[in-house]
């Protein structure tokens, strides 16, 4: 198992990277958001006080012209020196609010009356400039050109106001641009995160969704080699850890098949001489025996019997787990191979009262009649033990895309749903046991599933209505001509 080319050494720093790489558009995109605005604001904050320091300082200047008028009126026609200075200090006043102005406009027609306004004004004050007093009727023909410099400066003034509401509009123009700016970068940025979220949860999810199978297929009993493990390092070694779990688990699964077939065998041959001692003794060739003892003898012959069946049981277990038998396909009749196994139960099936239903749309197949047969017969012989006296069996059988059915169904009580998992270990045997059947061994359905499987067949538990249990057994097959 090697590290993956594009993980980090460790699954933290994976999350770590994930979660700041994820954090990088969020940011820019916030980053990007908060300058905006604050140009924005920035630039709504200069307009204000443009806008206000304009309009301010236009309105001065209508008013510095008409105390200009009024200032000079005095200076001529009262022929007051005293009033020289404030008629210079009116106009020099007037001079700097016109170039205070100048520098804040940027309308092209407000700077052209601006213009106009501060040539009327040089003008005018060249004609009634101190130092000598202007006749009566001389200062009297100034007052159209006082007229027109007033009708400059309330021009200029509405000018103005014009310009701040055009300005005024143009920064909203602006703002709704930057709010739908704003909008492209969220509808942006957004489904860049999205990808690049499901981006690092494929790669976070990828080496969890491998450990999960590795511990199913663990879980499963199956010990062939797990998938590879990528990711990060600390993932990887978690990966070498499992496959020598599974080593490990599949060590002790090879030492306990061992271990049953020695002891079954072991405990074959005094068990041989054991039933062979019983039947002397039942057949009186040690010497005659009074009634107690011969019930003393057919109770030992018939524990024997069980004990003989169980050991079997554990050595066909033990086989079919460490493969003994090879595949070995042959043409069958189904219905001679289900009489057979039918009738190696029939006194069970006549002492109970339990009849058979049969439901046969296969013929003649090809399929290993060994495996086939002890399926069949293990089967049979768990819906006898589960099926109520007087009850049904329903054997169904057909074929499907290359692959034999055979459906066994009986009328006994449904399996719980927390057995149905465990119903095909190995000696399992659940809660709710028939009180008329004999205790098992717990190995006759984990038998019928090795047997199939040992010939790419299989045995499930299935629904089939009116029926409470169903199983069905499937293995390969080809059709042949009866």
């Amino acid at each position: 198992m090697k590290t993956g080319r594009y993980y980090p050494r460790s699954f933290t720093v994976l999350v770590i990277v994930a979660m700041s790489v994820l954090t990088v558009p969020l940011a820019s995109g916030l980053i990007n958001a908060i300058y905006v605005l604050q140009g924005v604001v920035a630039t709504q904050r200069q307009f204000t006080t443009t806008s206000l320091v304009v309009t301010r300082d236009t309105r001065e200047i209508v008013e510095a012209v008409s105390q200009l008028q009024r200032v000079a009126g005095q200076y001529h026609l009262l022929r007051d020196a005293e009033f020289e200075p404030v008629l210079r200090t009116h106009y020099a006043d007037l001079r700097a609010q016109l170039e205070q102005l100048s520098a804040l406009l940027t309308d092209t027609p407000a700077r052209a009356l601006l213009s106009r306004l501060q040539e009327q004004s040089r003008a005018l004050y060249e004609k009634m400039r101190p130092g000598s007093f202007l006749e009566s009727t001389r200062f009297i023909s100034l007052d159209g050109e006082f007229d027109a410099l007033h009708t400059t400066a309330r021009t200029l003034l509405e000018q103005s106001d014009r310009a701040v509401q055009r300005e005024m509009r143009s920064l909203e123009t602006e703002v709704r641009t930057t709010q739908g700016q704003l909008l492209w970068l969220a509808l942006a940025i957004i489904p860049l995160t999205l990808l690049l979220a499901a981006g690092f949860s494929w790669m976070i999810n990828r080496p969890i969704r491998e450990l999960k199978a590795s511990i199913q297929q663990l879980g499963r009993a199956d010990h062939s080699p797990l998938p590879t493990i990528g990711g990060p390092q600390d993932m990887v070694e978690l990966g070498r850890e499992m496959e020598w779990l599974r080593q490990r688990l599949q060590a002790l699964e090879e030492q306990k098949s061992r271990f049953l077939r020695h002891v079954s065998h072991e405990l074959k041959t005094p068990l041989a001489s054991l039933r062979e001692g019983v039947g002397l003794l039942g057949d009186a060739l040690a010497g005659p025996l009074n009634p107690r003892q011969q019930v003393i003898v057919e109770i030992m012959d018939g524990s024997s019997r069980e004990l003989q069946k169980r050991i079997e049981d554990l050595i066909h277990y033990g086989g079919l787990t460490g493969n003994a038998s090879p595949v070995n396909p042959v043409a069958i009749a189904l219905v001679p191979l289900l009489d057979a196994v039918i009738d190696r139960q029939r006194l069970s099936l006549e002492a109970r009262g339990i009849i058979i239903e049969r439901h046969l749309q296969a013929a003649a197949v090809v399929v290993d009649t060994a495996r086939l047969e002890t399926a069949l017969d293990n089967l049979l012989s768990n819906a006898i033990k589960f099926c109520p006296d007087g009850g049904s069996i329903l054997i169904a059988a057909s074929t499907q895309n290359d692959r034999l059915m055979i459906e066994v169904c009986n009328h006994g009580e449904r399996i719980p749903a927390a057995e149905r998992e465990r119903i095909f270990e190995p000696f399992f045997q659940g809660l709710h046991q028939p009180a008329s059947a004999v205790k098992g061994s717990g190995l006759g359905l984990a038998i019928a599933r090795e047997s199939l499987r040992g010939m790419n067949g299989d045995v499930m538990l299935i629904e089939r209505e009116p029926w409470p249990t169903c199983f069905r057994l499937s293995c390969p097959c080809s059709l042949h001509p009866s």
